[in-house]
């Protein structure tokens, strides 16, 4: 009311209340909003970029705005597939698992229709505090037995920790209430939501007021991560999955694929995406 100011962006360790940032966003006050990907001190390196280009600008007299838009956080470091197979090797004796290459969307989306969660690690890894899809578990949102099934035997958390959902961008109005279209690419805003995300979504819906942190997902961002919900849709009709980070509970997000034959060899994980390579648990 003072300034105003109707339309904020928000960055900081305070960015990382979810709850919080969905009060500022229902403000009448304000009109548009954005939260930051990665608003917690990993980003001062980001500043430090930002303060020594427009120093520099200013000492070549240049324009200081002319610079590209950060159109994603897939940031970090990506490996080939001869890296992946590379560590696969180092395993070839280990009779845990098994290994079936060229595998598609369409059977990953299958597998995830039957009920089973899977690790996908693909492309560039993310910048800041969520995992986007590229370091992932992803599951069947609609089962609530697959949360039990997440905290217990893949990420040995506590049971009442909640999970989040990623949505495709077209199924946006069926599942969350965002009369103001705020933009959610990176889980940093909670929303109210609809009766059908309730049916569709349970388990990503925090179970004690059924709000959402949802990843909202352009295709243009990470079209393979999209047309992985495409398909998961054309199954089952439900336009969203569980996205949770693909790590042991206290432990990094994994980054190499050492990282993550890691956590897929000690935890109950029976399914591990690597691009196009699938891992998979011997008993399957």
């Amino acid at each position: 009311r003072k300034t105003g100011v109707n339309k904020i962006v928000i960055s900081g360790g305070v960015a990382m209340n979810i709850k919080a940032m969905m009060e500022v966003s229902k403000l009448d006050e304000v009109h548009d909003m954005f939260v930051a990907g990665s608003g917690s001190d990993e980003s001062t390196a980001v500043g430090a970029c930002f303060r020594a280009h427009v120093n520099d600008c200013i000492h070549k007299e240049k324009d200081p705005n002319d610079i590209p838009l950060v159109k994603n956080l897939y940031l970090g470091p990506s490996y080939s597939i001869s890296d992946i197979k590379e560590v696969l090797n180092m395993y070839s004796g280990d009779h845990r698992f098994k290994v079936k290459e060229d595998f598609t969307t369409i059977d990953a989306a299958r597998i995830i229709s039957e009920g089973n969660a899977i690790a996908r690690f693909s492309g560039r890894m993310e910048f800041g505090a969520r995992a986007l899809g590229n370091r992932s578990i992803l599951a069947d949102p609609r089962n609530l037995t697959m949360v039990r099934e997440l905290n217990d035997q893949i990420k040995s958390r506590d049971f009442w920790m909640p999970f989040a959902p990623v949505i495709i961008e077209e199924r946006e109005k069926d599942y969350l209430v965002n009369p103001k279209n705020i933009s959610s690419p990176y889980m940093t805003i909670g929303f109210d939501t609809t009766e059908l995300a309730i049916k569709d979504l349970i388990c990503g819906l925090h179970q004690g007021d059924l709000t959402a942190r949802p990843q909202i997902l352009k295709r243009d961002e990470n079209q393979d991560f999209y047309d992985l919900i495409k398909e998961f849709e054309k199954i089952t009709g439900v336009g969203g999955l569980i996205n949770t980070s693909f790590n042991l509970h206290g432990y990094p997000v994994v980054n190499t694929p050492n990282d993550a034959m890691y956590v897929f060899l000690n935890s109950d994980l029976k399914y591990l995406l690597m691009d196009n390579i699938l891992v998979y648990d011997s008993k399957q």
